[in-house]
């Protein structure tokens, strides 16, 4: 009987659809009112198969950003179009473990459900202090490799995460959950006509970092 019931948890594990997430910003610091305005009415949408993801992130007024990632040929295309210009970054899902963020997990006992789902409550907290809070589930299994707003430590997928960044906070909490398989093209790593490739060290030059 346990075998049968562990055989129904497995089976109903969701591996490939649609996620939708809501994106809300806030902060105290009043130097950053505007950009917090131009950001309202974000959302990301994530499609999801075995080995590959997409991430389709609308910032509000600011523009839109699509990160591709395909875990077989180790391929990830960001694509940014954001204030008319439109620029592609292809990279790979192969990251020194020096780039990725060190986190300190602790999972709690706290639940709750989310879109149907329940959720266990757990807090990463970085080397420098930043704590993320994550509302995760194990009946979601995606692809996050090279996904921006995922990460390798994550204990499960996250149904809802709120973090600080530079005076600035972040709310995402799932909207929609779409249990069909997305068309492959979505996952195409060709990059688009219109679009200039860019490395990311250029990229981070141009905007002065």
């Amino acid at each position: 009987m346990l075998f049968i019931g562990m055989s129904i948890v497995s089976f109903a594990q969701m591996t490939e659809g649609k996620i939708s997430y809501s994106m809300e910003f806030s902060s105290d610091n009043p130097d950053m009112a505007m950009g917090i305005a131009m950001m309202q009415g974000s959302k990301m949408d994530m499609h999801f198969a075995p080995g590959k993801s997409r991430t389709e992130v609308s910032m509000g007024s600011l523009g839109t950003m699509t990160t591709i990632s395909d875990e077989k040929t180790k391929k990830v295309l960001s694509l940014m179009n954001m204030m008319g210009q439109k620029t592609a970054i292809e990279s790979t899902t192969d990251v020194k473990p020096e780039d990725v963020p060190n986190y300190e997990v602790e999972i709690t006992n706290e639940t709750k459900e989310i879109m149907g789902y329940k959720c266990t409550k757990a807090l990463m907290t970085t080397e420098d202090g930043t704590i993320m809070t994550v509302w995760f589930t194990k009946d979601i299994v995606a692809t996050t490799k090279g996904q921006t707003y995922y990460n390798s430590q994550m204990p499960g997928f996250p149904m809802a995460f709120n973090v600080n960044q530079g005076g600035m906070n972040i709310q995402m909490t799932v909207t929609g959950i779409e249990k069909k398989a997305p068309a492959k093209s979505l996952f195409e790593t060709k990059v688009p006509d219109g679009y200039t490739v860019q490395s990311m060290e250029d990229l981070k030059k141009s905007m002065g970092q």
